[in-house]
């Protein structure tokens, strides 16, 4: 028989505690158990009134609130707490239980203003911290790439006097058009993709502007310096490999291929010319010298080198080295470096770990963007684009975290079993989880994809 069921609008519900309602294995209770927010009260204190003024929302609530948002990707506060009250799991994560009043989404805006960067910033050192602790940070080889965020502006109001966002500029997005944009310039780890570094510029900025700082970053967070830093073509040049190789950093990063062809015969390239530190002369393939004639008084700072015109008009390579009455070298302080780059780019280490580079640096882009709103901002200016990346960074790192935790709950205490090897038996049981699709709600589709592509090339 058929029958409608009555609804009653005003009925006395007995709930459940919420802990027995999320499940065991929600990607939030497994975050929650990596997330160390002991230091937020502290860190905090000096922004409130020690003895005057309303009690305030819970530091810690408002920080885990935060975390909600980047774990979730929701792109606005407003729109956060219309969903905490909404689910469940939402509301055991920041400790409220059902029917209790939320804060305001107004207090989570003023928060953002009052904290500054500085306490996400210390939130994405503890993550850092606690992941090199658990042994998922090797440190000897680490990726740096950078990536666009579509920055919450108008077209029309970019670089104007009174453009709500004074810190967006033009860049060109992956699809080539040019649109107001933020870089995230980031070095993650090659053993499990933890985000050790990362910095935020506006979207004209070249890619590889800063990257050595954002490595002396890495460098502090870890307590010592990389083997090896891989990134693209985009900063292989001079500057980047010689302060790098000042640092004791090999640069894995495929240099520009100089142009040897001639229209009859191979041409001379400037790597043909032997420098003589000493004398500082520059020896031709014909054993003949081009003295130091002077700088450019350009921002390149480029030195000159030239032959005398009797030694090239004689000489018996000329037509493949140059056209003119003598040959002109034009080096940037920087050309050994170079060199020394464009040789070890031929060598069989440099191409494996450059393969090795796409799947852990693309991988964390592909997860920052698809699960957690990298991909565009949440708000306007370039410190809060720096509370955005270090929150969403953090939550990456608190999940690799989680999730070995999970895998091996008691590494922490295995007694006489050195750290390496825990950490490498788990990095083989991460691997092979992440290829047959296990924790695909807590590891994104291009995670699965980075080990996948990882566990080919070995």
């Amino acid at each position: 028989m058929q029958s409608k069921r009555q609804h009653v609008i005003y009925q006395m519900t007995l709930l459940p505690a919420l802990e027995e309602l999320v499940p065991s294995d929600h990607p939030l209770r497994r975050l929650d158990e990596a997330l160390d927010l002991s230091f937020v009260d502290e860190a905090v204190r000096e922004y409130y009134c020690p003895n005057n003024g309303r009690p305030g929302i819970d530091p810690e609530v408002l920080m885990r609130l935060f975390v909600l948002q980047a774990m979730e990707g929701i792109n606005s506060v407003r729109e956060l707490m219309r969903q905490v009250p909404l689910n469940l799991a939402y509301l055991w994560f920041i400790r409220y239980e059902v029917g209790e009043p939320l804060p305001d989404h107004s207090t989570l805006s003023r928060a953002l203003d009052r904290f500054g960067d500085e306490v996400f910033n210390a939130l994405f050192a503890r993550s850092i911290a606690q992941c090199r602790d658990a042994g998922l940070i090797d440190g000897s080889v680490l990726h740096v790439d950078a990536t666009t965020i579509r920055a919450d502006l108008d077209a029309n109001r970019v670089g104007k006097p009174d453009s709500p966002d004074p810190d967006a500029r033009f860049g060109r997005s992956p699809g080539g058009k040019k649109i107001p944009l933020y870089k995230q310039q980031t070095v993650a780890d090659g053993k499990a993709r933890v985000i050790v570094a990362l910095d935020v510029m506006p979207g004209n900025t070249h890619d590889q502007v800063g990257v050595v700082e954002t490595i002396d970053q890495a460098t502090a967070h870890l307590g010592q310096a990389p083997v090896a830093v891989c990134a693209d073509a985009a900063y292989a040049n001079g500057p980047n490999a010689a302060a790098l190789g000042q640092r004791g950093i090999r640069l894995v990063s495929p240099p520009r291929r100089i142009d040897a062809s001639g229209q009859h015969e191979q041409r001379f390239t400037v790597d043909d010319f032997i420098h003589d530190e000493v004398c500082d002369v520059y020896v031709c393939p014909a054993g003949e010298r081009l003295s130091y004639a002077g700088t450019e008084s350009t921002k390149r700072h480029r030195r000159r080198y030239r032959a005398p015109v009797l030694v090239c008009s004689a000489c018996a390579f000329k037509s493949r080295c140059t056209t003119s009455q003598r040959k002109m070298l034009q080096v940037s302080p920087d050309h050994q470096a170079l060199r020394a780059l464009r040789a070890d780019a031929l060598t069989a280490s440099f191409r494996a770990l450059y393969r090795a580079r796409a799947p852990v640096i693309e991988g964390v882009f592909a997860e920052a963007k698809q699960w957690h709103g990298l991909r565009r901002a949440w708000r306007r200016g370039l410190s809060n684009m720096l509370i955005q990346c270090h929150l969403i960074a953090a939550v990456l790192n608190f999940k690799r975290l989680a999730t070995y935790r999970r895998l091996y709950p008691s590494a922490a205490v295995v007694v006489g079993v050195p750290q390496r090897v825990v950490a490498a038996i788990l990095g083989a049981i991460v691997g092979h989880f992440c290829l047959h699709g296990t924790f695909r709600v807590f590891l994104s589709p291009e995670s699965t994809a980075a080990a996948a592509c990882a566990h080919n090339s070995r």
